[in-house]
């Protein structure tokens, strides 16, 4: 009863702070076009006024971009077939999963780590607007929040970080090397197979615990002002394991929220054909209401658990 009760005063808080939502989709789409121009102009460039761009219309042109791919430098090198439709969706989740957080190229990297930085300063807004009595959101109001917490945050995010390169050092030099002996072993695919995807499962689940666990370091440290952010991340891990059911539940339930969205995006965007200017903006659109959904969803889930900390305090 207490996931659904918070569940609805976030969702309610939400209704009062849409245009928040929406500010903060535009400057994710402003961030996205940094990367999004520079990759136009290129492959505008490469393919021109050319057949392979009229092949690209009906299927992907594997010959034009085996060429385009060997000239690719920086950027250009991160576009390939398995990006386009759903694809970019289940790559970045599958470089989660297995951690590797490095392995693009180093400017998707610097990009990233920006975008990282970003949303880091933009929760401190976020939880500034949550933090009032009613919440209402102004710029002026949001940045002056997401500033004078930003350090604060920066140091948590900083913490959260070590807990995963400890989980990735141990998967690494740990249960990896297991899985791969017992699969060098195996006569049959089926239990590496199942193995590899236990594995998955379980560090999904502690990539997922970890940013539930210093979401509540967030909250605690703009409801409580609280300057230790060491003692901040103590205290949540200590919020969480005493109220377990509440926590996970409320987490997971918004989290198959995004999940099923996804889904219905993923299943809609593909039966959309692009073959000429509606088709293509309407794919776009679609694409940037799927967009602005993560961003109030991502809200949403902040808004929850501030009602969840504030009712079990």
């Amino acid at each position: 009863m207490k996931i659904f009760i918070n569940f609805g005063k976030g969702f309610m808080t939400m209704g009062k702070t849409t245009k928040m939502v929406l500010f903060l989709f535009l400057v994710n789409l402003l961030f996205s076009l940094i990367l999004a121009v520079p990759m136009y102009h290129s492959l505008k460039s490469s393919i021109g006024t050319s057949e392979a761009g009229n092949r690209m219309v009906d299927s992907f042109d594997y010959i034009w971009w085996e060429e385009f791919r060997d000239e690719a430098q920086g950027l250009e090198r991160t576009f390939t077939p398995a990006i386009i439709g759903k694809g970019a969706i289940l790559i970045n989740l599958e470089s989660l999963i297995q951690m590797r957080f490095f392995s693009a190229p180093p400017i998707l990297i610097g990009f990233g780590l920006l975008y990282i930085i970003l949303h880091t300063f933009l929760a401190g807004g976020i939880l500034s607007t949550f933090n009032q009595d009613i919440p209402r959101f102004a710029v002026k109001e949001f940045l002056q929040g997401a500033g004078s917490h930003f350090l604060r945050f920066l140091a948590l995010m900083l913490f959260s970080w070590l807990f995963l390169l400890v989980i990735g050092a141990f998967l690494s030099s740990v249960i990896m090397p297991i899985i791969y002996d017992i699969s060098s072993n195996s006569y049959s695919e089926i239990i590496p197979f199942l193995l590899v995807l236990a594995l998955s499962a379980i560090t999904f689940f502690l990539l997922l615990f970890i940013q539930m666990v210093f979401d509540y370091a967030r909250i605690k440290v703009v409801l409580e002002d609280e300057n230790n952010v060491l003692k901040a991340a103590v205290k949540a891990f200590g919020f969480v394991f005493k109220h377990p059911f509440s926590t996970f539940g409320l987490f997971y339930m918004i989290f198959f929220l995004n999940t099923a969205i996804t889904v219905i995006y993923i299943l809609v965007k593909e039966i959309i054909p692009q073959s000429d200017i509606l088709t293509v903006l309407g794919a776009f659109f679609l694409q940037q209401l799927f967009i602005f959904a993560l961003v109030w969803i991502r809200c949403l889930l902040y808004a929850s658990q501030w009602e969840l900390y504030r009712y079990l305090k």
